[in-house]
């Protein structure tokens, strides 16, 4: 099942410092809060969650350049936090500054 796309607008919440791995690849970790209005069963449905999200090489460099507090538009994957959690995590491939 090769499917897995998520897209998310939201607030840049929280973002940790632009880090490198061992090979030279940048990362960063950050935190997208959303809310919004949606229709379920036919009817309105208040909805808030905060997701971690973590985003490499360019688009790592591009996070770290956003103002805390901007809106954003973020696509990519999502993946366990590690092996031994079940926790997710929003892997970033491409994002935008929104209004």
């Amino acid at each position: 099942m090769p499917c897995n796309r998520t897209q998310l607008c939201g607030r840049l919440e929280t973002r940790g410092a632009l880090r490198f791995s061992p090979a030279g690849v940048a990362l960063i970790e950050f935190t997208i809060t959303h809310r919004s209005e949606q229709v379920e069963a036919k009817a309105p449905r208040k909805v808030e969650c905060a997701i971690s999200a973590l985003a490499a090489e360019g688009v790592a460099e591009q996070v770290a350049k956003f103002a805390k507090g901007c809106q954003v538009k973020a696509t990519g994957f999502l993946a366990k936090e590690s092996r031994s959690s079940s926790a997710l995590v929003l892997h970033v491939q491409t994002i935008e500054l929104i209004e």
